[in-house]
């Protein structure tokens, strides 16, 4: 196995971490701008692409042409026509895209608790995803954060055209866009919220699910799930609930998930848990979301 690392920034160092601890460092290439690098001098077979997103699209159909393996960073492209466009290049190469929660075993665990039915029927569904974060002034916080948050709902409810959208933005900075911006819409009949910012004091991941028989409050930040049921006591809201949840501690390392997928995809020609077709079922929600933000 030989993998060269394109891009060798923030989140890219990050990914070079954990190649060395899961392959040989000389069987591992970083291509990055800063020496001078692009995109040529890629040697090895096997290829992560962690460039500025808006570059993704393009390196992508450029390393598929010339028949490597890729694994790109989310989102995969700007849209799901160009994401559909890359899915038309690949051959019998694999091409994993870094939907990284899909990796996450809390993710899991929260599943296995609604597949248990212990909380009833999913009512609904609100992502926090805020923090005092890189202001971007080329993509909105919805290309650069709501992937995250659409492949949650996908991998939860399964995929499907959000419907009812209504979109709320709010330009704290007065730079050149939103730097607050929140989504309501419906996904299969349930009611879905997501806050998104880069502009917020306290870095917050959470998701909450409701449903008729109790909630799960996942909080990826304190690395911690934690179920409440009985919520009512007969027309009461039952506090005593609220002051001892089930906890579920469940650690894990999704970057490191991910990038074994894609060594054993490679190794085996089996398909990525966060595929192409995964990332043209997020754009096309993400293409919903954007155009509400124009109405």
């Amino acid at each position: 196995m030989n993998i060269s690392l394109l891009g060798a920034g923030y989140w890219g160092s990050k990914i070079a971490k954990e190649l060395e601890i899961l392959i040989p460092v000389n069987d591992i290439q970083i291509v990055d701008i800063k020496d001078g690098k692009t995109i040529d001098d890629v040697s090895h077979q096997n290829v992560i692409v962690a460039t500025p997103a808006l570059e993704h699209y393009t390196h992508t159909c450029t390393l598929l042409d010339r028949g490597h393996n890729v694994y790109v960073e989310k989102p995969l492209a700007m849209n799901a026509e160009q994401c559909i466009n890359i899915k038309n290049k690949m051959q019998s190469q694999i091409v994993l895209v870094g939907h990284i929660f899909l990796y996450n075993d809390r993710l899991h665990k929260v599943k296995e608790i609604l597949d248990q039915n212990i909380i009833g029927d999913i009512q609904y569904i609100e992502s926090n995803r805020l923090n005092w974060g890189f202001f971007q002034t080329e993509m909105s916080t919805l290309h650069s954060l709501a992937p995250h948050d659409v492949s949650i709902v996908h991998y939860l409810l399964g995929y499907a055209p959000f419907t009812d959208i209504k979109y709320n933005g709010v330009n704290l900075s007065r730079k050149v866009q939103n730097d607050i911006d929140a989504f309501t819409f419906k996904c299969k009949n349930v009611d879905v919220k997501f806050n998104l910012s880069w502009y917020y004091p306290a870095k917050i991941r959470t998701l909450v699910i409701v449903g008729t028989q109790g909630m799960i409050f996942w909080d990826e930040e304190k690395r911690t799930i934690t179920m409440y049921n009985k919520l009512w006591l007969d027309d009461k809201m039952n506090y005593d609930t609220m002051k001892h949840p089930h906890n579920y501690d469940v650690s894990c390392n999704p970057l490191r998930n991910q990038i074994k997928d894609f060594v054993n995809c490679i190794e085996d020609s089996s398909r990525p848990v966060s595929d192409v077709d995964c990332a043209i079922n997020v754009a096309k929600n993400i293409d919903l979301l954007n155009y509400s933000k124009i109405l």
